[in-house]
């Protein structure tokens, strides 16, 4: 199969189901896009794993994750429909939320009040309880993983994808700004368990009152020795 770039992709149909529409974003593991379900009539969002690039260590990881995240049926997640290759590709369907990141409300309001910020919150934290109680940590909470619907519905998103990413991509994600959510333990590798999203979440309210993230360091890998190493801040600091 001829390896395509994003813009190629527009107009494919990726196996003989899904019509690719348009780029909705693109990260350091893979590309989203909005798409159309043609067998069962429904727009959907894609996400394409990067191809030939080794970030995903296990397949069947994936795919296991992948299935565990589609048992997951809250208002505060991101519904999860289908899962498959085609080709090369590895590829997520999922719900599509049309709207906005927590990361561009951020961008526009932040510093925000704590009830303001509650209010985004909250919701998040409820679906994060929901994913919790099935036995599925997100390990990747940030901004840019939480959705905001057109009508100001939080909803989570991503489950799965950061177990099934080799170490080496975790570092990778560390350069485009994670490392200001991970919690000690993910940097560090030990086991993980609920706590991490927890303290994601926390870093990122502490980031939606001040109007700063809560570790900021000259590097990536400073901002995650802080993260072992120290207690975040007081907000009122």
């Amino acid at each position: 199969m001829k390896v395509l770039d994003d813009d190629s992709l527009i107009g494919y149909r990726l196996d003989q189901r899904y019509v690719i529409h348009e780029l909705i974003a693109r990260g350091g593991m893979a590309s989203v896009f909005r798409a159309t379900d043609e067998r069962l009539d429904r727009v959907v969002a894609v996400k394409i794993m990067h191809p030939n690039n080794n970030q995903i260590s296990d397949p069947d990881q994936f795919t296991r994750e992948a299935k565990l995240a589609a048992r997951l049926n809250h208002r505060g997640i991101v519904s999860v429909f289908d899962q498959g290759t085609d080709g090369d590709y590895t590829y997520l369907v999922m719900e599509y939320v049309p709207g906005k990141t927590l990361r561009d409300v951020m961008r526009e309001e932040a510093p925000m009040s704590p009830r303001r910020a509650l209010a985004y919150l909250e919701p998040v934290l409820i679906g994060l309880a929901e994913a919790h109680a099935s036995g599925l940590i997100h390990r990747d909470m940030k901004p840019e993983n939480v959705l905001i619907s057109t009508t100001g519905e939080a909803k989570v998103a991503d489950f799965g994808l950061a177990r099934a990413a080799t170490v080496d991509q975790r570092t990778t994600s560390v350069l485009i700004g994670t490392v200001s959510y991970l919690a000690p333990e993910v940097i560090t590798n030990q086991a993980v368990d609920p706590r991490a999203d927890i303290y994601a979440c926390g870093a990122i309210f502490f980031e939606m009152i001040t109007g700063r993230k809560p570790h900021v360091a000259d590097s990536p890998i400073a901002v995650a020795h802080k993260h072992v190493a120290e207690d975040i801040p007081r907000p009122s600091s």
